[in-house]
This record gives structure tokens, C-alpha cells and sequence, in this order.
């Protein structure tokens, strides 16, 4: 059975992650999405919320979801989380046969150059894009250049290998951000509908983002 991973800071998880995750695993056809919260993001700050209570929330979100796993497997690195490492491992647990699935936003792949060895990544896996708004496919560059060397349209084409291609889909986009949620959670205002009440009580008995 093919693999599909989704990594994040989730800081806080929300319904668009869960929204995306699911029609990911529903498109992918795959039993479950791991999604793996990432301890010390490299591209970005510390994280308000620690690595442990970002993962408390992943799981109390997921507690009713069939889809969707919450997976710590970057959460124990002593070290900044990068893909590649995590490809690599994943990798090594379940073998050479199985098609493994990395997804990532549009947002991503345009500075995936940035990322450490990021022309290895296709060594381990597919690279499922989805959209998201205000933010278009590289048109110029290294990242696009590799991509027009690598993509493919046909998903059976990915299912039926293991890895080395780049794929694109249109998902359901919400309008939602952890940023939104920190802002409003920060100047007193109601976050319900936004993330799932489990994760709403979370925040509010650790006084989260305050």
C-alpha cells in the first residue's frame, strides 16, 4: 500500500490542513495521510506553541479522523527537520516497493531550491503539489526547470511506481491560516469554526498564543 506524508508546523492545526489531508488521501487512494508536525522548522522561527503541544493538538484534531494519522517521526530529531532526512528514513521503514508520497503546497515548491538537497527528494519519492491562492507554478528557474524534467499529469502512472515524479492537483482551499488563528487568539477574539473544538479547548486550558 502506498505511503502519503504531509508536514507542517501546525501551530495550530485547522480545518484547511484537515480539509487538504483528506482529499490528498482520498485522491492518492491511500489508507491514511501521516501528518508530521516539524520540531525546529528551518526556514521559519521557533514555534510558540512547543513541538510536544503542537503534536497534542495534531492528535487531539485527529481523534476521530480514519484518513488522517498524526505521525512524531521529525519530533524526534534533536536537529532542525529536513525533508530529505525524513524521505530517507520513511524510506528505510517501508521498503523499496511501495509508491511514497510527499505532498507539499505551490508555496513550497517555489522555494524548494532553498531546500537541503532538494534534487534528491525524487530519489525517495512522488511530489504531489497542491494550489494555494496568490501563488503560481514556477514559470522560470531551477526549480522550474526540474520540474518540466519530472512532471507527470498521469496519476496512475505514480501509483504504479515508487518514486520520481511531480504531480499537481486542485484542492479545496480555505481561507484559513495559523497566523489568523495566533492573531485572533492573541487579541481575545473567537476561533470557533476555525480548528476543531478539541484543539479550541487545548489552546485556551494552556492559554496558548495569549
Amino acid at each position: 500500500m502506498a505511503v502519503a506524508l504531509f508536514g507542517g508546523t501546525f501551530n495550530p492545526v485547522h480545518t484547511g490542513h484537515l480539509r487538504i489531508a483528506t482529499e490528498l488521501a482520498e485522491l492518492l487512494q491511500v489508507d491514511h495521510i501521516r501528518m508530521l508536525p516539524c520540531a525546529f522548522p528551518p526556514h521559519r522561527g521557533v514555534p510558540q506553541a512547543s513541538a510536544q503541544q503542537r503534536l497534542e493538538m495534531l492528535r487531539a484534531a485527529l481523534a476521530n479522523q480514519s484518513l488522517l494519522v498524526a505521525d512524531d517521526l521529525e519530533l524526534q530529531r534533536p536537529e532542525p527537520s529536513y525533508s530529505i532526512d525524513t524521505l530517507e528514513q520513511v524510506r528505510q521503514q517501508i521498503g523499496s516497493d511501495q509508491p511514497l508520497f510527499f505532498c507539499i503546497g505551490m508555496d513550497a515548491l517555489a522555494k524548494l531550491d532553498s531546500w537541503q538537497r532538494w534534487q534528491e527528494l525524487l530519489h525517495h519519492c512522488h511530489i504531489v503539489v497542491s494550489s494555494r491562492p496568490d501563488c503560481e507554478e514556477p514559470q522560470a528557474g531551477p526549480v522550474a526547470d526540474w520540474v518540466s524534467r519530472y512532471r507527470c499529469d498521469d496519476l496512475s502512472q505514480l501509483q504504479n511506481s515508487t518514486a520520481g515524479y511531480v504531480y499537481f492537483c486542485e484542492l479545496t482551499m480555505l481561507d484559513l491560516s495559523s497566523t489568523e488563528i495566533r492573531r485572533k487568539v492573541a487579541e481575545g477574539e473567537n476561533i470557533q469554526f476555525m480548528t476543531p473544538d478539541a484543539v479550541v479547548n487545548y489552546i485556551q486550558q494552556h492559554h496558548l498564543y495569549e
